[in-house]
């Protein structure tokens, strides 16, 4: 009895892990601007995610990013009926030598596409490293198909 309920245990976890796997997928993305000069300012200065999925927040958000950039950069077109914006941002450093990447997102199939997991490397300038003594801000901003 004991071999046939670990049996059926088993199998339930198995028929677990799989659908999971079907719902929860690696996708591919599209880099709209990566940099270390970010202007978005919050209440927290911390590291987050930003989901942006109507155009009116697109422009808030990039507005305020680009603001004091001259030229201005223009606003990159995003359909919102195909795709979502990700944005990836650092807190304020006191120096250069600070970048960040999104490496790897997973989406949420049963979830509108939406983001299950963002694998994000943030590089900090050694000792040895010659930096600017600059306030920086590194992003990272893809955009991603619904």
């Amino acid at each position: 009895m004991k071999a046939i309920f670990n049996f059926v245990i088993a199998i339930s976890l198995l028929s677990t892990a799989t659908v999971h796997a079907d719902i929860i997928k690696k996708t591919v993305f599209e880099n709209i601007d990566k940099g270390v000069y970010s202007q978005y300012e919050e209440e927290s200065n911390k590291q987050h995610i930003i989901e942006i999925y109507t155009q009116n927040e697109w422009k808030n958000f990039w507005d305020q990013h680009t603001i004091g950039t001259f030229p201005s950069p223009e606003l990159p077109k995003i359909d919102f009926q195909k795709y979502f914006i990700l944005i990836a941002i650092d807190e304020i450093r006191s120096s250069g030598g600070y970048t960040l990447e999104i490496k790897e997102i997973t989406i949420d199939t049963a979830f509108e596409n939406r983001p299950f997991e963002i694998a994000v490397i943030i590089n900090f300038p050694g000792s040895a490293a010659g930096t600017t003594a600059a306030l920086t801000r590194p992003y990272h901003i893809v955009k991603i198909k619904k």
